[in-house]
Parts: C-alpha cells; structure tokens; sequence
C-alpha cells in the first residue's frame, strides 16, 4: 500500500485539462506489451515531458484481443521538465491470444508543484546483479521531508532493446533531509535474463496522503489515495462521522479511497457528497485488514461527509496503521527511514508479544535481496514464539 505524501495538488485548481501533444508525449520506440511471469498481458511505457513545465499527466491503454477491446487509464506521478515517467498496465482478463496494443492516449495539467530534490545516487552502490535484479540508494537533496517514495526505471537488453518498465520493491516511507536509503528492483522473470542495464531512474510519489483530524482529544490517523483534494477535515463526535471540503481539477467523475483503521468501524460506512447519500464501494485490505472506502467525486467544488464509526473506538495515535507484513519487516529490520517496535511488528503479524530477537533482523534482509516471500519470513517469527523464543 502506498501512502502519507502528495505534491500539492491544490496548485492544479483553476488549470485547464489538455490533451497531450508534442511536448508530453510516448514515443513508439518505448511503448510495448508481454505476457509476463504470471501469464498476464503487461503493457509498459515511458511518458516524456519537453515541456518547460511540470505536468501531471493521465494514460490511457487500449488492447485488442480477438473480438474484446480492454481499456485503462491511470494519473502518473508528476514529470518534472526534460524528465520521463516510466507506466506499466497489468490486464488480468488477457491471458492468451495474439494481443493488438492501439495508440496510447496521454492528457495533462501543467502544474507549478516544486521540484522532488530526491536524487539517485550514481556510483558503484548502484548495482546490478547477474540475475537481472538491482540495488542503490537515493538521497533527499532538498529542504523538507519528502515521504512514499517510489523509484521508477527503464529495463534495456544488450542491444539497447526496451524490455520493461519496473519500480522498487517496496515504498520507502520518509527520507529527511541530507538522509539517504536504499532501493530494490526486480524486473520481470520473463525478461529477466535479458536485461543489460537500467535507464532513467525516477523517483516520484503518488497522489496518496495521510491525513489527521482529532477525535476524543486524541489524533485520529487515515489516509487517502487520490487527485481530488481533501481538506479542513473535521470528526463530529455526534454523528461519529469526518467532514471535509474537496476540490476535483479534472473535469470528469475521479475515485477518492480513503483507508481507515480496522477498528474504527464495523464497515458500515455512509458517504454523502454535498448532502446527497452515494454507494460508496467498501472492503478490507488482505494485508493490513485496514478498511477501504471508495467513492467517486464530480468536477468541482464538494462538501463530503463520511460517518459510520465506531463510538466505543479509541483512536491510539498510531500513524503506522497502515502497514501491511512485508512493509512492517522492511521498517523493524531497518531497511527503510522510519522503524518500528517489536511489539509493534507483532501487532501487524498478528502474534501477541514484545519482544523479537535483534538476529532475525538477518533474515528479513534474504526476503529483500534474495526475493524470499514476507510469509517465509512471518512463519518463521511464528515458529519462534511457539518455541519460547519470540516473546
């Protein structure tokens, strides 16, 4: 789960919606599809930005397969000038058949978002391994705290051929400034023996943020992955719902999730926009349990409301909530910026305990760098507690 860090979006307001030309383009040369590992039709890509200004630009993929016709379409991190923006599509519903990629459409919004000031480090620490895979590190250059960074890069063979599109493994969560941490990539097992070298390292985050609002004179931590921009949230203890006012630049229908604690609500959530009750899609995460809440929102100014918590929860201030096995593995062993306690590493495994012995940190680096599965690793904690070892 990627979240807790957005450009600001609410530069975007006001801006006008274009539809890309020769400044904001795909070239043809980078833009091509596979059936990868799982048996899935993969499309892959790179938008490139000549423009003098940051875009926030919008992909859309369209396949033919037979008689069918798939389409997708996703909101890239933003491209900062002269800067690329790799994409991948994932089409679970072509698993077979001779597919037939159209044109990619690609629109944008020029935006005024400051530059990331996180830069990948280009010396010998950048290194590519003989099974395809590659690690490095990436510094934090600027003035702020920059958080949910992800890495994104081209995948090239020997004869300079474009063969995919890849990111880290995992999100790195906050890099302070002059702070540095490391990033894993793994390219497709499909094309993995044929990878050379990586290409146009970029770093960027998504449009997903944490957010906070008070809540029985406690700090009640969620987050929201979208463009649309939430503010002046406000918990109303008499309704036992969240206000907020939200502003959406696109001029059409975008998808607002919002991810609340597990025990905040028994998931009997209501959403209502500018007074209207809507159907908003509810489920829970299979990693973290954390509840999910998605709903669309118009273009344009809205007042939104969301109630159906639990009266009887206590928030405990936790801005962690959102960890999931792997990402709370990553953060105790302290292979990312912030960590975390043993207590709280067993909380998300869900073992009752306190304490985990400092070796098996050891093992957590075999699931990074070797690709071992976090569940290797979470019954492994396992079988330590119900030797004794883990307590």
């Amino acid at each position: 789960m990627k979240v807790f860090y957005i450009i600001p979006v609410f530069v975007l307001l006001g801006v006008l919606f274009h539809v890309a030309g020769a400044q904001v383009y795909i070239p043809d040369s980078e833009y091509a599809g596979y059936f990868d590992h799982d048996g899935m039709y993969a499309v892959y890509g790179s938008v490139k930005n000549t423009d003098n200004q940051t875009v926030l630009a919008k992909v859309q993929v369209t396949v033919n397969n037979g008689d069918s016709t798939f389409s997708e379409s996703r909101i890239l991190p933003v491209i900062y000038p002269s800067k690329d923006m790799p994409f991948k599509f994932i089409f679970p519903q072509i698993t077979s058949g001779d597919p037939v990629l159209q044109k990619p459409l690609v629109s944008f919004f020029s935006t005024n978002s400051n530059p990331l000031n996180i830069e990948v480090n280009y010396d010998k620490t950048l290194m590519k391994y003989p099974d395809g895979h590659l690690t490095g590190f990436i510094t934090n250059t600027g003035n702020y705290t920059v958080s949910n960074i992800d890495v994104y890069a081209l995948v090239h063979s020997k004869n300079n051929q474009y063969l995919d599109e890849v990111e880290n493994t995992w999100t790195i969560p906050k890099i302070d400034p002059g702070n540095k941490a490391e990033f894993v990539m793994y390219p497709d097992q499909t094309i993995a023996k044929q990878v050379a070298y990586y290409s146009c390292f970029i770093p960027g985050t998504d449009s997903s943020i944490e957010m906070s609002t008070q809540w029985k004179d406690k700090t009640f931590y969620f987050s929201v992955l979208s463009i649309v921009y939430f503010t002046n949230q406000n918990f109303d203890e008499n309704s036992n719902s969240i206000s907020f006012d939200a502003s959406n630049p696109w001029q059409m229908p975008y998808y607002a999730n919002f991810m609340f604690p597990s025990e905040s609500s028994n998931g009997a959530f209501q959403v209502l926009v500018d007074g209207n009750q809507i159907n908003p899609l509810i489920s829970k995460d299979n990693d973290t349990q954390n509840w999910h809440v998605a709903f669309n929102i118009g273009y344009g100014q809205h007042k939104v409301m969301i109630a159906g918590f639990d009266p009887s929860y206590v928030p405990n201030t936790d801005e962690y909530f959102y960890l999931d096995e792997k990402s709370a593995l990553v953060s105790w062993a302290g292979f990312s910026t912030f960590t975390i306690s043993d207590s709280k590493l067993l909380d998300v495994l869900g073992i009752h305990g306190s304490y985990v012995p400092p070796w098996v940190k050891n093992t957590v680096s075999y699931m990074i760098y070797n690709n071992v599965p976090a569940d290797d690793i979470v019954n492994e904690i396992k079988y330590l507690k119900q030797s004794g070892i883990v307590k």
